[in-house]
């Protein structure tokens, strides 16, 4: 977290409340430079179910990123954001009719899921560009729930299918521009993707020159991106490929986010409690995935406590954070919870019938107002007006 963000905090939640999330701009900038820098003149789609705030989607659509899709909701997003046909990728295992209609409507590109998607994309959004996504069936290093490139699991076309699957786009019409694939997200051991790409590089024998390798994205926030960007090139230039993209999501937000919320009490059963105002509702990872937020106070004093932040929800996994050492936190403090760029807001739900927080962006030296917080009405609204 940068000096000049974290000095800014404790004003953002006096003006904003909390809970409430808190993003860096010059943090997302940042990152977007350095996996630039890396992957050169490769084109970037956003994976924006990390983030799709619109106010994220434009400014980051401003500096000439693209989007990935995966539902008809994104899609519109994307469209909203300003982005352009070709600045569109339309993914996902269980796509609806009319999210082939629209992606034929704009003219976005369409990634094929499964060997029978074709029939389907031909149907209702003909003459298409397409991509078949591969699922080179390896084990990887992350949670089950995020590791996409498993040979059990619900995505992409095996290695041995994935021929039939471009003869039978191609034969329907469809454009097959290229490869993709993604093996999940979290990933954190190198040997991971230089297995995938190896696999990947292996079907040009077998399908040919393409004009896109789509190695996805989903690498860690540690994760040395140099290398990865040089053994990604090599599987683009395999095919012969003339661009190579990528899908960036929780690596360009996660660490420019903080959830901000404060201590409403102390407890102790047989571990040592602050309980907080914010919670599953506002960051589920840690329940969902096990996932590990750093937590920081912003303005305790007195002697460190190593203790649990635990939220409101009337549930035992309602924990955001297990044994952190904090200075001792008392009633009213303001606590921030690292990383919530990502898959924070965008899981966020109205469990127990609580606000979504209000998001706010720090630019140029001034938070800018990206959500405003929900209001009882607005959350009501579908039960209480007529129905048809």
């Amino acid at each position: 977290m940068r000096s000049e963000f974290r000095s800014r905090l404790l004003e953002a939640a006096n003006h904003f409340g909390t809970p409430l999330y808190a993003y860096d701009w010059v943090v997302i900038q940042s990152q977007l430079e350095r996996i630039r820098v890396a992957f050169g003149d490769a084109k970037i789609f956003y994976a924006m179910k990390a983030n799709p705030n619109l106010g994220i989607l434009k400014r980051l659509n401003a500096l000439d990123v693209g989007f990935e899709a995966v539902s008809g909701g994104e899609f519109e997003r994307a469209l909203l954001s300003g982005a352009r046909a070709d600045q569109i990728v339309l993914n996902g295992p269980g796509k609806l009719d009319l999210d082939y209609v629209r992606a034929g409507e704009v003219g976005a590109n369409i990634i094929l899921d499964a060997v029978d998607e074709f029939a389907r994309v031909a149907r209702f959004a003909p003459g298409s560009q397409v991509l078949i996504r591969v699922n080179p069936g390896l084990q990887v290093s992350t949670h089950d729930h995020l590791a996409t490139g498993n040979a059990s699991s619900k995505f992409g076309v095996r290695l041995e299918d994935v021929p039939n699957a471009v003869r039978l786009a191609e034969k329907s019409g469809l454009k097959v521009i290229g490869l993709h694939m993604h093996i999940g997200s979290s990933i954190e051991d190198p040997h991971d993707y230089a297995d995938a790409l190896e696999r990947m590089a292996e079907l040009a024998k077998i399908i040919g020159a393409r004009e896109v390798f789509d190695m996805g994205g989903g690498f860690g926030l540690e994760f040395d991106l140099v290398p990865l960007a040089k053994l990604a090139r090599e599987a683009a230039a395999s095919f012969g490929a003339k661009e190579l993209w990528l899908e960036p999501g929780r690596w360009l937000v996660a660490q420019a986010g903080v959830l901000l919320t404060q201590v409403l009490g102390r407890k102790q059963t047989e571990r040592n409690f602050a309980v907080v105002d914010a919670g599953m509702s506002e960051l589920i990872r840690p329940m969902l995935y096990g996932a590990v937020h750093g937590v920081e106070s912003l303005d305790g004093t007195g002697n460190l406590e190593t203790l649990d932040i635990a939220g409101p929800a009337c549930e035992s996994g309602d924990i955001l954070a297990r044994d952190v050492r904090l200075p001792e936190p008392k009633v009213g403090d303001l606590l921030a919870v690292l990383n919530a760029g990502a898959y924070a807001g965008s899981m966020a739900s109205n469990y127990l019938t609580r606000s979504r927080p209000a998001e706010v962006m720090l630019e140029n030296n001034q938070f800018v107002q990206l959500r405003r917080r929900d209001t009882l009405q607005e959350m009501l609204r579908a039960e209480l007006e007529p129905l048809d």
